[in-house]
């Protein structure tokens, strides 16, 4: 990531200059602004790799796989992964942080439970590990979406010239629905040996079934709220 970003960085800088965009003083002024607007980012991130790296040390993924190694139900265990994930980031704001976090306890946690139940290395074993995979990324995904504290939602609030609260309250009866539906129908399935497509299609059909009887189509603004829409926005 290091090597990559500083080359980005100079091939940026070179084709700004061969294109006579901007002189290297203005160039420079900006680089500078880009990289005041991503300290914080990577402060998080920072602080999810010391976390991981204590968690390491501790050996908490072992302690994992004793704990809850022989207890844990392999049909269960990508769900379960999933809140985790999604309440994580919901509460840091981190997608990438949790992702940091959680995938070196996940994998070998999913390999310990697949092992104790003989199903590591089958054919309906894998599944659930890389559903475990996949839960990891998605509910980290699910929660830094719906999360107050994340940026990405902050950016969007101020974009559209929302209340952060508001935007906030009115994403989360979509995000939740749409979480729910794909943790019965798509996670649990697979936990449960169903196969992906199958949970996948149902999902989509209930989902077009809720839209179609409980969505309401958006009604225009009357003059008097546009007016105030376009005021908050300035």
């Amino acid at each position: 990531m290091m090597w990559g970003s500083l080359a980005s960085c100079v091939v940026a800088v070179i084709m700004t200059l061969v294109q006579r965009l901007m002189g290297m003083t203005e160039t420079g002024h900006y680089w500078f602004e880009g990289v005041k607007s991503m300290l914080l980012p990577i402060t998080i991130l920072m602080m999810a790799w010391a976390l991981a790296n204590v968690n390491e040390t501790l050996q908490t993924s072992e302690f994992l796989v004793a704990a809850l190694g022989e207890t844990l139900s392999p049909a269960w265990l990508p769900a379960v992964v999933f809140i985790l994930a999604a309440f994580t980031a919901f509460a840091t704001g981190s997608s990438w942080g949790v992702m940091g976090i959680m995938m070196p306890l996940v994998v070998p946690l999913a390999w310990a439970v697949l092992d104790m139940q003989g199903m590591a290395g089958t054919a309906e074993g894998m599944p659930i590990l890389y559903a475990s995979v996949a839960s990891v990324l998605a509910g980290a995904v699910w929660g830094d979406h719906c999360s107050p504290l994340a940026d990405t939602t902050l950016l969007s609030a101020l974009a559209s010239g929302c209340n952060l609260v508001e935007h906030v309250r009115t994403q989360l009866p979509y995000a939740l629905l749409v979480g729910v539906v794909a943790l019965i129908f798509s996670t649990l399935s697979v936990g449960y040996g169903i196969s992906w497509w199958i949970g996948l299609v149902v999902g989509a059909a209930i989902l077009f079934g809720i839209l179609m009887t409980v969505g309401k189509r958006a009604q225009p603004l009357k003059p008097e709220k546009e007016a105030v829409v376009a005021e908050a926005a300035d």
